[in-house]
């Protein structure tokens, strides 16, 4: 008789996904889900705010640091000249019709260099953001002579919106990926992880960052198994996160 043969079982990857419910949705349907178990627990409350604007004053250009300024602030038009920090912010103002944008790969310090050749004294810079203010980004633009105007037309806070989901990921799974996309997320991650006393499930994890900047945050807590993406963006993750769950550790 024919030898049987037994058929190899792959086992699934338990995935973490942190980013807000919307963004972590649609990055769980972008992989294949007989490969990964997703668990999504959203770190970041995003909340639109009312915020006052006057069309009338003339801006040179307009700021985008994340996708969340585009979406909360509605008097953008399709001929404002435009600067945006990443594939995913520069994806969304195409996708809305804006015909001027300039994508900055990387973070604030990669937007300063590009814009610092370029700015002369006297401009006029709107910066639709959180509520927030970016003392960085307006001490830059002061020191140049230009002037800064930041709107207000979101708030961003650390809320943990599932927490039952992102204990049972550490309790109940000894392995696992874990994403985190920013430095605020990064935080509000350390707060709960302490919070909840989840260090030691924690160690095992391999946790997927866009940044060194993110990655030193993540270190003051013990973590090791720390990977940086190729690329500060969603499809560079992607990228990483099927590489890392392909390796056994």
């Amino acid at each position: 008789m024919p030898r049987s043969r037994k058929k190899l079982i792959t086992e699934k990857t338990n995935l973490l996904l942190t980013r807000p419910e919307v963004d972590s949705e649609k990055l769980s349907k972008l992989l294949d889900k007989k490969k990964f178990n997703t668990f999504i627990a959203p770190l970041i409350e995003i909340k639109k705010k009312s915020y006052q604007f006057n069309r009338e004053i003339d801006y040179d250009f307009l700021i985008f640091t994340s996708k969340n300024g585009i979406l909360n602030f509605k008097d953008l038009k399709k001929n404002d000249r435009v600067v945006v920090i990443g594939d995913g912010t520069y994806q969304l103002a195409k996708e809305m019709g804006i015909k001027k944008v300039i994508n900055v790969k990387g973070n604030s310090s990669d937007l300063k260099s590009k814009l610092r050749p370029l700015l002369k004294h006297g401009l006029s810079i709107l910066h639709p953001t959180s509520t927030k203010l970016n003392l960085d980004l307006r001490g830059f633009f002061l020191d140049h002579g230009c002037n800064y105007h930041p709107i207000g037309c979101y708030n961003s806070s650390m809320k943990n919106a599932h927490a039952e989901v992102f204990k049972n990921f550490f309790h109940e799974h000894k392995s696992g990926l874990v994403t985190i996309f920013s430095k605020k997320t990064a935080d509000s991650f350390k707060n709960e992880i302490k919070r909840l006393n989840l260090v030691e499930n924690c160690k095992a994890k391999r946790v997927l960052v866009l940044s060194n900047v993110i990655k030193t945050e993540l270190v003051k807590i013990g973590l090791k198994n720390i990977f940086i993406t190729k690329e500060p963006n969603e499809k560079s993750m992607i990228d990483l996160i099927i590489k890392i769950s392909q390796k056994r550790y």
